[in-house]
């Protein structure tokens, strides 16, 4: 029966055994039972940096204990290590368990390095890439090279792949005179510029586009190469090879509408802690909605003629200190401010897809559902609105931050419901439809 223990002490024991070179307090701790060589397998533990090794086992340790999933622990030349699983003592107590990780094993008995068929001589790999790049994780260097696969004799398959493919992606730190082998299949017909990186704060991404039908996506993480999943998916459909990352945290494609004329936006926020991108929100332009093919098709082409345009989705939350910045003339940001110049405005968000005149005034808009209209003679802003589709807030909760409106009504010529509030030397607008859906937040000073 396997022992299990609260997270921070199966961390410590595997820790103080590594450190203290205990095989047979190793081999306890990691649930061996005496079927691998404990002394192999300290040797490779301790050529970890053990203080960096210390605190991935920390980290994957709590992240298993908070929500449950299982977190693998890889050696520095990529290939896993330990895997670190949730248990129950007695039923009610979650506990950490450990163990090792089902390992191909090298040219050395019970070693942990990786098959030396899937290791190739850097320059082989470089003979043979079509694509190459460089990646930092911390303090060290990584190389990554797409490589044709019929050139590399002896190169082993990876059993979890159903798909052959004829491009393999491999990875060697700097100054190492061999690549690795990467887990995961890329697509079997691949040019130059199917590949592509993307950077999401701190986090890079290779994606790989499958004849523009499809994107798989890789990224850095415990010294190798792991694929990206989509709610478990380990590829995300695509129309015409178009993606977006927006924002530093979400990624966007639209595609046509399942048994409908239209098109519909599919929205993904990403998750750093299990590497996966997670449905958040979809919007569909059908004839289920009033000029809804229309609206779809014209949305569609903005998408695809502005980098930065992207279908509004909720993303920005309405807090009681949003309400404190009404009186500041801003609406939920601190960027832009009613009265200062449209030029000025241009030169923070330089990025508007659209400039028109609605209801007598002229605008700009810009993605995420912002728009500031100006006045044509001073430039100066006199409108700060936002789409309700923007909001992650609804109704109810939207007017419980807001308090008691001075006016509402009905708008016959929209079909809209509005409540006006009043804020310092300010007023705001709340329009939203019978059905309760906030459609637009108008902020504007109060009149005279």
């Amino acid at each position: 029966m396997k022992r299990a223990n609260a997270p921070e002490q199966t961390v410590q024991r595997i820790y103080e055994a590594i450190v203290n070179k205990n095989e047979k307090a190793l081999a306890k701790e990691l649930n061996m039972d005496g079927e691998q060589d404990s002394r192999a397998i300290l040797s490779c533990l301790a050529s970890q940096g053990l203080p960096a090794f210390n605190e991935k086992m920390q980290q994957a340790a709590g992240n298993v204990y908070r929500n449950g999933n299982p977190q693998t622990i890889r050696h520095e030349d990529g290939q896993d290590i330990l895997k670190f699983t949730l248990d129950k003592k007695l039923g009610i107590y979650k506990v950490v368990n450990v163990g090792l990780v089902d390992m191909k094993l090298g040219t050395t008995k019970n070693g942990l390095s990786g098959s030396s068929e899937n290791r190739f001589p850097i320059e082989l790999l470089k003979e043979n890439a079509v694509y190459s790049t460089n990646w930092r994780d911390g303090n060290t260097l990584f190389h990554l090279y797409v490589a044709t696969t019929e050139n590399l004799p002896g190169l082993e398959a990876d059993e979890d792949a159903s798909i052959e493919s004829s491009y393999a992606l491999f990875l060697a730190k700097e100054n190492e005179k061999q690549g690795v082998l990467q887990k995961g299949v890329i697509p079997s017909i691949l040019k130059k510029e199917d590949i592509h990186e993307w950077k999401l704060e701190s986090r890079r991404f290779l994606g790989f586009i499958d004849n523009e039908t499809s994107l798989a996506l890789w990224t850095l993480e415990n010294g190798s190469m792991s694929q990206v999943q989509f709610d478990g998916q380990p590829s995300l459909p695509l129309v015409d090879g178009q993606v977006k990352l927006i924002e530093d945290k979400y990624l966007q494609t639209y595609e046509s509408a399942h048994g409908k004329e239209g098109w519909t936006f599919k929205t993904w926020v990403w998750n750093p802690d299990q590497l996966q991108f997670h449905h958040l929100h979809s919007e569909s332009y059908t004839n289920d909605r009033p000029y809804g093919v229309e609206t779809g098709q014209h949305k569609t082409e903005l998408w695809n003629e502005y980098e930065a345009y992207y279908d509004t989705f909720p993303q920005f939350t309405f807090t009681k200190q949003s309400a404190e910045l009404l009186k500041d003339g801003m609406l939920l940001h601190t960027d832009v401010q009613l009265g200062m110049s449209i030029q000025d405005v241009l030169q923070m968000l330089p990025d508007p897809y659209d400039q028109d005149y609605y209801n007598g005034g002229i605008y700009y808009a810009f993605p995420g559902g912002r728009t500031f209209f100006y006045a044509e003679l001073s430039g100066e802003v006199t409108y700060v609105t936002l789409s309700g589709s923007s909001l992650t807030n609804n109704q109810e909760e939207l007017l419980e931050i807001l308090g008691t409106p001075e006016r509402e009504g009905y708008d016959e010529m929209n079909d809209e419901y509005y409540y006006s509030y009043n804020f310092g030397q300010n007023q705001l607008r709340v329009d939203r439809k019978k059905d309760g859906r906030i459609v637009s937040l108008w902020l504007s000073k109060r009149p005279n």
